[in-house]
């Protein structure tokens, strides 16, 4: 695995164990912590050209529900989305189930 790749998986899992560890809520369970994983695989994937940022491309090609709100998600207004900005879209659907 790529050292990019490890550090995107680790912005996308290692905020969300901090903040749950930091505001006394239960640790992770399986299945919330299989979810990050797959949220980090997807983003690996987008992520075509390995610069561990997803550009409005990228998320056309492979992540059409991103894509779709890029605008919205891309906090910074830079034109890509990085790990971080991936990741709260991600907490911020999970709280919306």
């Amino acid at each position: 695995m790529r050292l990019l790749s490890l550090f995107a998986l680790a912005a996308l899992t290692w905020p969300l164990a901090a903040t749950a560890q930091s505001q006394g809520a239960p640790p992770l369970t399986d299945a919330q912590r299989e979810r990050l994983e797959q949220a980090a695989e997807r983003f690996r994937a987008a992520d075509t050209n390995h610069d561990g940022q997803i550009s409005r491309a990228e998320a056309n090609a492979s992540l059409p529900r991103i894509a779709k709100r890029f605008d919205q998600l891309d906090a910074n207004g830079d034109g890509q989305l990085s790990a971080e900005e991936f990741r709260a879209a991600m907490e911020r659907a999970r709280a919306q189930r």
